[in-house]
Parts: C-alpha cells; sequence; structure tokens
C-alpha cells in the first residue's frame, strides 16, 4: 500500500543543472548523464587579438589582458570544487541538543475530506497550490537560496543564481524517499531525514541537524518521528509527518534548535504531502485531504 502510494506521487519532470565538479571519473559520467557539468567558457583570443591588431599604444591590448584575467578569476570561482561528506548517523540513537525552547503552533483541522486515493498534484493543483519542485522528478526541488537534487543516492546542493555546487551529501534514506522537499539549508546548518520503508524500527525514520562546515550533527529526533515525502520550515518549529498500515498517524512538530518533539496532531493517515500557504497546512494523506490552520505564537 505504502508503494502504491508513493508510485502515485511521482511526476514526470527534470532538471539539468551546470556547475559541479565530480570526484571521479564515474562520477562525472554520472553527473554527464543528468546533464551535471563544468560550464567554463574562456575568452575567445583569436578574436580579440583581430579587433586589438589596430592598437599601437598597447592600450587595448593591457585592457583585453585584464578582461581575460578577470573572465578567468570568475570561471575558476564558478567551478570550485563541491564539498563531499557522508553524514554517518546511521546507529546513532536519539541525540538532543541544547537550544532555546520553542512553543509549538497551534493547529486546528479546518476541513478532513476523503479524496479516493487520488494523486496529491490533483488535489494541489485544484486548490491553486504547488511544491517547489523544478526538473522532470520530485527529485529536484528549491527554496529561497538553494537547489537540491538526488542523484544515485547523493543530494547535491546548488547556490540559487549561480548555479555552484557547494555540498554533496551522501546519508542513509530509503529509495522511496530520494524525491520530494526532504532538505533544507540554512546559515551552514542541513536539516534532513534518514528514513526506511516499512514498519517500525530502531534507528529508522527520524529527523536530523547538521553543522556541514564543522562536520558535526547537533541533534536527531526520536525514531518514528518521520516518513512523509517533505517537511515545512516555519521559524523555529519544523513540522513533518510519520504514520504506516498498523502505526499512529501524526503531524508531528519538531524544535529545530533541539530536535525535540514538542506537539503532534492525530490524522486518520499519514502525511504525504504539506504545503504552507496563507497562514494554512495543506496536508495530502493516502486517502484524506486535510486544511489545517495555523496559530504561530508572537506572529503577527
Amino acid at each position: 500500500m505504502r508503494n502504491k502510494r508513493k508510485d502515485a506521487l511521482f511526476l514526470a519532470l527534470c532538471l539539468v543543472l551546470a556547475g559541479c565538479g565530480q570526484r571521479a571519473e564515474t562520477k562525472t559520467e554520472m553527473a554527464e548523464s543528468i546533464g551535471i557539468q563544468n560550464e567554463s567558457a574562456m575568452p575567445d583570443t583569436e578574436d580579440a587579438d583581430t579587433k586589438d591588431s589596430v592598437s599601437e599604444t598597447g592600450e587595448t591590448q593591457n585592457a583585453k589582458t585584464t578582461a581575460q584575467e578577470t573572465e578567468t578569476e570568475a570561471v575558476v570561482e564558478n567551478t570550485t570544487e563541491p564539498k563531499y561528506l557522508t553524514l554517518d548517523i546511521s546507529t546513532m540513537g536519539e541525540i538532543l541538543a541544547d537550544g532555546d525552547a520553542v512553543d509549538p503552533i497551534g493547529l486546528t483541522i479546518l476541513s478532513e475530506e476523503e479524496n479516493g486515493v487520488s494523486w496529491a498534484n490533483d488535489w494541489y493543483d485544484s486548490e491553486n497550490l504547488s511544491l517547489p519542485m523544478i526538473g522532470t522528478d520530485w527529485n529536484s526541488f528549491y527554496d529561497d537560496y538553494y537547489q537540491y537534487q538526488w542523484v544515485d543516492n547523493e543530494l547535491y546542493i546548488y547556490e540559487t543564481g549561480t548555479g555552484n555546487c557547494i555540498y554533496v551529501l551522501d546519508y542513509p534514506t530509503d529509495q522511496w524517499y530520494i524525491n520530494g522537499n526532504n532538505a533544507y539549508l540554512e546559515d551552514g546548518i542541513f536539516y534532513g531525514a534518514s528514513v526506511r520503508n516499512g514498519y517500525a524500527q530502531s534507528n529508522t525514520c527520524f529527523m536530523f541537524a547538521y553543522d556541514l562546515e564543522n562536520d558535526k550533527l547537533l541533534w536527531r529526533s526520536a525514531d518514528q518521528t518521520y516518513n512523509s515525502m517533505n517537511f515545512v520550515v516555519k521559524g523555529d518549529v519544523i513540522l513533518c509527518g510519520y504514520g504506516f498500515t498498523a502505526e499512529p498517524d501524526y503531524l508531528y512538530q519538531i524544535n529545530r534548535n533541539t530536535g525535540e518533539v514538542i506537539d503532534r496532531l492525530s490524522l486518520k493517515k499519514a502525511p504525504d504531502l504539506i504545503v504552507e500557504q496563507d497562514g494554512k497546512l495543506y496536508v495530502h494523506t493516502y486517502s484524506y485531504n486535510y486544511v489545517i490552520g495555523m496559530d504561530v505564537p508572537n506572529e503577527f
């Protein structure tokens, strides 16, 4: 049933991203197969020499050389190798961090309707909503500052606007979950999830925060707090979902500073996809659609 649900969520879209150096030949071949490559536009020296041949003072030639050096520096800057990290967290239990306490968001179910096991995008389209997917598949998504691309169990993170690939992350996650908005980077802290498809097991289905600059795990939430296709960051609160066939289904709230579960809302089915817009959460599940009102503390 879960696989059927996941299969029903896949869309047919494609992302071509440029500017990410690769570690090895096999990695380069893999990247080229999806269009990820370095693009360097060096000056056309033959044309430049022809145009500058009329110079008798050398000023034009000097200007040309300066321009070439500037462009070369820009090319080097745009093709900086990304930082590769393996986040070894698969055997770690729950780890909470010291951090500021956070009040949960007040959640109120405004509507609940059976969807006949319909596709998630059908409902979101009818509500004039969409997830920030890019490309031909749900393994490509973005936020205000970064673009995220799953490739062969690794997550590539690009700077929005420059196309520079700055991180390549390898960490445990189930193949069914290498899609959806399941990653978020801010101020060098990466928020992600490790998921195993199936019934409850130890060391599975949790969220985590990782300091990428210092290569350090900050916190790891309790087991069975995440197996939705995405999560939503709202201030210091992360909203995500977990549930399964014979297990309780909840919309969870996690303290972004500590990893602690601070609240949960019972639903009839496990949340698949969560969209926040205009002060509401639009939550699609396997057989129900929910519109949930949000009362955010200290928000005016």
